[in-house]
C-alpha cells in the first residue's frame, strides 16, 4: 500500500498569529483518506514565555492550560524535559511547540504503522518544533461525528465509527510509549480535580529515532 501525505495551510487558531492549527491528512492508493491528525502549534519567546502566553490564552477555549503550566520554563520546555527528550535548552530563540489535538485510523487500516507513518510525517514537516505533546484519551469520549461542520470531515469521522469501534486508555498508552513519547506524570496535588486523560511529551527527535 502506498501512502502519501497531504498537510492542509496552517490557519490562525484564535486572536493572535502564532497560535496555528492545521489538519493533516494520509490518503491510500485510490486518494481516500485512512488516517487524520489535527494539530495545535504556538510559537514562545523570551519575552512571552510559556506563562506569558497562557495568560493570553486563558480567556480562549484552550488545551495548553496544563501544558504550560507543569513543563514548561521560559519558551522552552523544562531542562529535566529537555535532558529526556535530547532537546538543546536555548533561552534565546523563539520555540515551536505542537499540541496533537486528535490523530485517527480508519479500523481496517488499524495495525498495519499508518498512525506511525502520520506521527513520522509530522515532525519530519515540522522538524524545528522543539516538542510535541498529547493530552491522551479515548477519542469518543470528546469527538461526535455528528457535530462536524464540514462534510469531509463528518464523513471521515463517521466512518471511524468512534461510537462502535473504540480504542481504549490502554491501547493509546501503548501506541504513544512505542512512537517515542514520554508520560510526564503530573503532581495531583497542584491539581483541583485528577485529569481526565494522561499527558505525553516527544520530540522530532525522539520520535524520529524510535520510528526509523
Amino acid at each position: 500500500m502506498n501512502l502519501t501525505i497531504d498537510f492542509k495551510k496552517p490557519e490562525i487558531a484564535g486572536a493572535f498569529d502564532w497560535q496555528l492549527c492545521q489538519e493533516i491528512n494520509v490518503k491510500n492508493d485510490n486518494g481516500d483518506i485512512i488516517a487524520k491528525a489535527e494539530i495545535e502549534l504556538i510559537t514562545i519567546n523570551k519575552h512571552r514565555d510559556a506563562l506569558g502566553t497562557y495568560t493570553l490564552l486563558a480567556n480562549e477555549d484552550t488545551d495548553w492550560e496544563i501544558p504550560l503550566n507543569l513543563y514548561f520554563k521560559g519558551q522552552n520546555l523544562t531542562q529535566d524535559l529537555c535532558d529526556q527528550l535530547s532537546i538543546i535548552y536555548d533561552t534565546k530563540k523563539a520555540k515551536t511547540h505542537i499540541l496533537l489535538e486528535a490523530i485517527s485510523v480508519l479500523p481496517q487500516y488499524r495495525k498495519q504503522a499508518v498512525g506511525q507513518y502520520l506521527l513520522k510525517e509530522i515532525v519530519k514537516h515540522h522538524e524545528k518544533a522543539q516538542s510535541i505533546t498529547v493530552l491522551s484519551m479515548p477519542m469518543h469520549q470528546f469527538l461526535d461525528a455528528d457535530e462536524c461542520e464540514d462534510e469531509i470531515i463528518k464523513n471521515y469521522y463517521q466512518a471511524v465509527d468512534l461510537p462502535n469501534i473504540k480504542v481504549s486508555s490502554d491501547e493509546l498508552v501503548n501506541f504513544f510509549t512505542h512512537s517515542g513519547f514520554i508520560e510526564f506524570d503530573v503532581d495531583e496535588s497542584l491539581l483541583e480535580e485528577p485529569l481526565p486523560y494522561k499527558i505525553f511529551v516527544a520530540s522530532p527527535k525522539s520520535i524520529l529515532n524510535t520510528l526509523n
